[in-house]
């Protein structure tokens, strides 16, 4: 069976497989073409891309939507074991960081069409975050409302739920959101814009979408290769998005604004302006999100789902 040793030494040789090309993570093809683990390390290597680019505000992202989470526990008075439901739009939110850091795993790997397709359930997790969230909002103070908006989310998570014996799906929401002045110019414009760009170019089928219609497509499927405008054409989405959850997660949850913890996590949003300028690299794909960085310093008087 040979040793320990040499039992280990085989498992490590896995990520650089003699007989399988497409596990071979570590193969060189050609200049940035090759194995995900080789046009990675390549790519961060010639300055190519920074991983803080989509993980920093991501970061800024999950720690936003946990302060609000335990401030919204100490205003309502719950003992997080006692906890049975969480608030709609941060329920949501958090699996759409599950769903943006896989998104930025392939995109930061080459594999850009998966990466943005990914993105295209967080725009719709995020309009069913807000549809919940303003329910309950408004049925305050009635019980009775509120214990129905909670019903509604409850059916909702059990595939069971329609808006106006209509599917909750994206054409529903947005009508809703829009009609009841939830988005604003803005967010009404953006999010159309994002769903059209997504369902038409990455979900149907469209040739000039598909990676064999890209002029810098791998040779062989069995590799990647890093492509600067793929990667930023992902990074400014992806960007957008972040920006749309931490503008929800304030106007929900404003009294966040005031506390040191959601200064330190914004103030990882400030660190990309600095990076940008160390490096000498792009790190702030989305005007959005630059915009928002810009005004940190007002925070307190964000309002509004932009």
């Amino acid at each position: 069976m040979g040793s320990k040793n040499e039992r280990k030494m085989e498992h490590e040789k896995c990520l650089n497989c003699e007989h399988i090309p497409c596990a071979n993570l570590s193969l060189k093809r050609d200049e940035l073409e090759g194995g995900e683990l080789y046009v990675l390390t390549e790519s961060i290597k010639q300055k190519k891309i920074v991983p803080c680019q989509p993980m920093t505000p991501l970061y800024s992202c999950c720690m936003l939507c946990k302060i609000a989470y335990q401030i919204w526990l100490k205003e309502n008075k719950i003992e997080e074991e006692e906890l049975i439901d969480v608030p709609p739009l941060l329920e949501l939110i958090w699996q759409c960081i599950y769903d943006l850091k896989t998104s930025a795993f392939l995109a930061l790997n080459a594999h850009y069409r998966g990466a943005i397709q990914l993105l295209r359930p967080v725009v719709e997790n995020i309009l069913v975050g807000l549809y919940f969230e303003e329910r309950l909002k408004r049925a305050c103070p009635s019980e009775n409302e509120i214990n129905q908006a909670w019903a509604d989310f409850d059916k909702w998570k059990e595939g069971h739920y329609k808006l106006n014996g209509e599917d909750l799906d994206f054409g529903n929401l947005k009508k809703w959101l829009v009609k009841n002045d939830i988005l604003t110019d803005v967010g009404k414009k953006e999010f159309g814009r994002l769903w059209g760009k997504l369902g038409k170019e990455y979900i149907h089928p469209y040739f000039p979408r598909l990676d064999i219609g890209e002029e810098k497509c791998s040779k062989c499927p069995a590799t990647v290769r890093y492509d600067e405008n793929r990667y930023y054409e992902w990074l400014e989405i992806f960007q957008d998005i972040i920006y749309f959850i931490i503008i929800a997660i304030l106007c929900y949850y404003p009294t966040i604004a005031k506390t040191a913890d959601t200064k330190e996590a914004l103030g990882y949003l400030k660190n990309l302006e600095v990076l940008e300028k160390e490096l000498g690299r792009l790190m702030l794909k989305s005007e959005h999100l630059k915009d928002l960085i810009g005004q940190l310093q007002d925070i307190e008087d964000l309002s509004g789902v932009e």
